[in-house]
């Protein structure tokens, strides 16, 4: 059986030290639970979101900016770099709100690796965007489909994600690949790997398409980057059955698609804004308003959102069951599903 050589790709001089500093340093202190709880002038609330960079990370400050404006509240983003990180503080009720993958919420609520236990008070405020997983290589290569990725160097292991190695092995098999045909490596999470793509370090980085990251690979490797195809075994049936939550889209060209060079079948999941259930149920029924009726303001600014009209915020197949404050909302407004 292959051995996986997993090189550590973390940056050294002290990167790692900085950032545990860091997620220190900014760790909510035990009262901040009770001062976020109800949301009220004076308060300040936190959204919890991936590292700096990410695509959560850019929407959260934007929900950030809009929920202080129309609530009267403080409230920051805050990257915790990893959803492990702060999933279970969202579930205890330690942050009132955060951003994630259906995929992490799903193995959290399950108590899958590397959650130590069911997340089973974790609720979801509204889905916010669809996610389109990429794999992308320099535009000067060889390289178009995910079957040509045989003995290359490939950023298989995210850290910072759990979901992503399973997700990565889905992807393979669509092109009839497996981990053994690769040279897998592992980065915390996706600006590192968009880095390393830089750097040369690597010949394939897996990142979400169409966030900062990519733009800046676009910009910073001569000819640009390129977004792989999926497998030819890449059907919805195929995802459905390997990884429950994901399906094809197709992902098309355009100023914020940096590497997508046509229309190409990629893998797709969800995000949400989630919560837990010991949060304010008025302040998550405050928070679902806001989003909803501002949510063509916000896709304006904010790209990733604009495939997402306003009434798709709530879906019947949500990773956890929706809070009841953002209930009492879609009820009123007619969107919460008959099932």
């Amino acid at each position: 059986m292959h051995r996986s050589r997993l090189l550590n790709l973390s940056r050294r001089y002290g990167a790692a030290i900085v950032a545990l500093g860091a997620a220190l340093l900014l760790a909510p202190s035990p009262a901040a639970p009770q001062a976020a709880a109800n949301g009220k002038s004076g308060d300040t609330l936190i959204i919890a979101t991936n590292a700096a960079g990410t695509l959560f990370y850019v929407i959260g400050s934007g929900f950030a900016r809009l929920l202080q404006r129309e609530l009267d509240v403080r409230i920051a983003p805050r990257p915790y770099g990893t959803p492990s990180r702060y999933l279970p503080l969202v579930e205890h009720g330690e942050i009132p709100l955060a951003l994630n993958s259906a995929l992490d919420i799903a193995r959290a609520a399950r108590g899958l690796a590397p959650f130590r236990e069911a997340a089973t008070d974790l609720r979801v405020i509204a889905r916010v965007v669809p996610m389109l997983n990429g794999y992308l290589v320099r535009a000067s290569s060889d390289l178009r489909r995910l079957e040509d990725v045989r003995g290359k160097r490939f950023v298989y292991q995210l850290r910072g994600s759990a979901s992503q190695t399973p997700l990565n092995d889905v992807a393979l098999a669509t092109a009839g690949l497996t981990v053994s045909d690769i040279e897998p490596l592992a980065v915390a999470h996706v600006v590192q790997s968009i880095d390393a793509l830089i750097e040369g370090r690597v010949d394939v980085a897996v990142s979400a398409l169409g966030i900062a990251a990519t733009q800046r690979a676009q910009a910073s490797i001569p000819g640009g980057i390129r977004a792989l195809e999926l497998g030819a075994l890449g059907d919805d049936a195929f995802l459905a059955a390997h990884m429950p939550g994901t399906r094809v889209a197709i992902a098309n060209p355009g100023p914020n698609m940096a590497g997508v060079e046509r229309p190409m079948r990629v893998i797709a999941y969800d995000g949400y804004l989630d919560t837990s259930r010991h949060s304010d149920e008025a302040l998550i029924y405050r928070v679902t308003r806001t989003l909803h009726r501002n949510w063509q303001a916000l896709q304006q600014d904010y790209p990733a959102l604009r495939a997402l009209p306003a009434d798709a915020l709530v879906t019947a197949d949500s990773p956890v069951p929706y809070h009841p404050g953002a209930i009492r909302y879609y009820r009123e407004v007619g969107l919460w599903p008959a099932q």
